[in-house]
């Protein structure tokens, strides 16, 4: 063979392992110890929409602190007896209520609370109810050494229109995993994303958190990344204590992509990571003073390419 050729190919090899090295760079990095801010988190309430010719997506954000009392009692009712944690300083609740209203069908409202700890944003506890196609509730408790999920579902057509208390096709779960050997400081889920980007101190291009995140069945090593301003176009509306005020025009938001692996687990096949319904090419882009999240983008199964776009936001204190 002419040395030439050999030479060509010796350096293409060269550049393919050089590429596939840094490529691993990234999810190479140790996870992030979290040191959130609670208090560089202004809003209590987030309003999004996308709107298509054939689907209308709503999705409404609420935030708030959780009583102790109240979460001791809550964790009381797994069915497993875990012992309870000792959470940080402060327990707050997150609630994501979205509303998928497609032409073809009837509408689908996907509801998720999470309790965690504010602090860190290190998951407690999760609630997943399904109504209007295949519905379901999901309930997670959250320890050291893995996640416990107690699934019910309507066994007849009579339950199904019924409180989900009432639903006797229960099964439960437990997904194991070591956080000590995995690196993970705290496991985190991923409805507290649009929190975490509120009260962590990223905002320059380059900036980057790498997290533990469980999806339905197992961990999910994410990256957040900064990529710099990208300028949209917003019209929402901002409550405050002294009034509403309407919020029109082009602004330069901080773009953040999401990149997200699975990580080790006894399941047969990976899980697919999912925030928001999206599961691929998600950014999420954040007002730079307020941190208010102003768009979450991505691909959603069957739907496509989707914007949520901010339609209105509450900040801590008004009503």
């Amino acid at each position: 063979m002419d040395s030439r050729k050999i030479s060509s190919a010796i350096v293409c090899i060269l550049a393919f392992v050089a590429l596939m090295y840094f490529a691993g760079l990234g999810w190479g990095q140790s996870f992030s110890h979290l040191k959130l801010d609670p208090d560089q988190v202004l809003w209590s309430r987030l309003s999004f929409r996308a709107k298509r010719a054939v689907v209308d997506v709503k999705v409404d954000v609420r935030l708030a602190p959780f009583s102790t009392a109240e979460f001791e009692s809550i964790w009381r009712t797994n069915p497993q007896s875990i012992p309870l944690p000792s959470p940080g300083k402060e327990v707050h609740d997150m609630s994501v209520n979205r509303v998928i209203d497609h032409i073809f069908s009837s509408p689908v409202t996907l509801s998720n609370q999470v309790l965690f700890e504010a602090n860190r944003a290190a998951a407690l506890y999760r609630v997943r109810l399904r109504r209007g196609k295949d519905d379901i509730e999901r309930t997670y408790w959250f320890s050291r050494e893995g996640v416990h999920r107690l699934r019910t579902k309507p066994s007849t057509k009579g339950e199904a229109s019924g409180d989900p208390a009432t639903w006797t096709d229960a099964r439960t779960s437990f997904y194991p995993y070591d956080l000590t050997q995995l690196g993970c400081p705290q496991v985190t889920d991923p409805m507290l994303l649009i929190y975490l980007l509120s009260a962590a101190h990223i905002d320059k291009s380059g900036d980057s958190l790498s997290l533990c995140v469980f999806g339905k069945q197992q961990l999910h090593r994410l990256r957040m990344r900064v990529e710099g301003l990208h300028t949209l176009e917003v019209d929402y509306s901002e409550t405050r204590e002294e009034g509403k005020v309407r919020k029109k025009g082009k602004v330069d938001g901080i773009r953040v992509t999401l990149e997200a692996q699975p990580l080790q687990s006894d399941l047969k096949n990976a899980e697919n990571f999912s925030f928001l319904g999206f599961h691929k090419d998600i950014t999420i882009d954040i007002d730079p003073e307020l941190r208010i999240p102003l768009q979450d983008s991505g691909k959603i199964p069957t739907i496509g390419a989707v914007a949520l776009k901010l339609s209105g936001v509450s900040m801590r204190g008004s009503k």
